[in-house]
């Protein structure tokens, strides 16, 4: 189990934290109020080996900061696209796919 992220180290979230993230975020209110306000702590609850506090101190994960996060509705429909998007090379470094009216726009971009 990996307990932290080297300097400089690109986060890759493995396809079983990928899968519960999209799960929670297309189903369960209190995760998403969780994810919009400590995304670090949300990957966590997701089943991310690291701590928040690694999390934090590694990267800001800015790729997955949303103002308004998209409907459950519109994350399930379109979850095999965002499980693609999350999981590709350029993932978090391309701007985040979960935000309520880009969603669509960016998972068509790639």
């Amino acid at each position: 189990m990996r307990t932290q992220v080297l300097e400089h180290e690109k986060l890759r979230l493995p396809a079983d934290v990928v899968d519960r993230l999209l799960d929670l975020l297309s189903t369960d209110d209190r995760f998403r109020r969780l994810f919009t306000q400590n995304r670090h702590e949300a990957l966590v609850q997701a089943g991310c080996a690291l701590t928040a506090e690694q999390l934090r101190a590694a990267t800001p994960l800015r790729c997955l900061t949303v103002d308004q996060l998209a409907g459950k509705e519109a994350i399930a429909g379109a979850r095999e696209e965002l499980r693609a998007h999350l999981l590709a090379d350029a993932a978090y470094s391309n701007p985040h796919a979960l935000e309520s009216g880009a969603m669509h726009a960016v998972l068509r971009h790639n």
